[in-house]
C-alpha cells in the first residue's frame, strides 16, 4: 500500500514535489531552472511577478497568432462563398427548372427597380428605410454580384438597373 500523504506537517518536500511534477507533467523538468530553485522562489514576489510577465507575453504572442489564423479563415470563406454565389446564378442560367427564393427586401428592391427602370442607393435607403447608405449599398452590390442587377456608373452617381432592362435603361440614365 502506498503513502498517499504527501504533505509532513502541512508542508510538501522537494524531492516529493520534484517526483509529483515529474508525473504530471514530464516537460517540466526539461525547464532550465531546477524544480528545486523554483521551489526556493515560490515566495517571492518579484518572481511570480516575473513569470506572470512571462505568461502574458506568451499569451499575447499565442493571440495574434490565432487572429491572423482567423484572418486566413475567413478569406478562404469568402473565396469559397463568393465561388458558390458564381456558380449558383450559373446554374440557374443554365437551368431554367431551378429558381432561387430572395429575401423580403431583395424583392422589394428589385421591384422598384423594375417600376422605375433605374434605382440609386439613396432611394433604397429610403424605401427601405434605412438609417445609412451602407445597408442599402451592401444589398444592391449582393443583388448585382447574384445577377439581378447591373451596376451603371454616371459621372459620380451610380445607377443600378434590371438585368432585364439593361439596353433601355441605358439610355435613360443621365450623362
Amino acid at each position: 500500500m502506498t503513502n498517499h500523504d504527501i504533505a509532513i506537517n502541512g508542508k510538501i518536500s522537494n524531492e516529493q514535489l520534484s517526483e509529483l511534477l515529474k508525473k504530471v507533467a514530464p516537460q517540466y523538468s526539461e525547464l532550465s531552472l531546477d524544480i528545486s530553485d523554483v521551489a526556493k522562489f515560490a515566495n517571492d514576489p518579484m518572481f511570480l511577478a516575473m513569470l506572470m510577465f512571462q505568461l502574458t507575453k506568451e499569451r499575447e504572442q499565442t493571440n495574434k497568432l490565432l487572429e491572423r489564423l482567423e484572418e486566413k479563415f475567413d478569406k478562404i470563406m469568402l473565396i469559397l462563398k463568393t465561388k458558390g454565389i458564381e456558380s449558383s446564378t450559373l446554374n440557374t442560367q443554365n437551368t431554367q427548372q431551378s429558381f432561387e427564393v430572395l429575401p423580403e427586401q431583395d424583392e422589394k428592391i428589385l421591384h422598384l427597380a423594375e417600376l422605375k427602370k433605374r434605382i440609386t442607393c439613396e432611394e433604397v435607403q429610403v424605401e427601405l428605410g434605412y438609417k445609412g447608405h451602407n445597408g442599402a449599398s451592401q444589398r444592391l452590390n449582393k443583388l448585382m454580384k447574384e445577377g439581378h442587377l447591373k451596376k451603371v456608373k454616371a459621372g459620380r452617381k451610380v445607377y443600378f438597373i434590371p438585368v432585364c432592362d439593361t439596353d433601355s435603361a441605358k439610355n435613360q440614365i443621365p450623362q
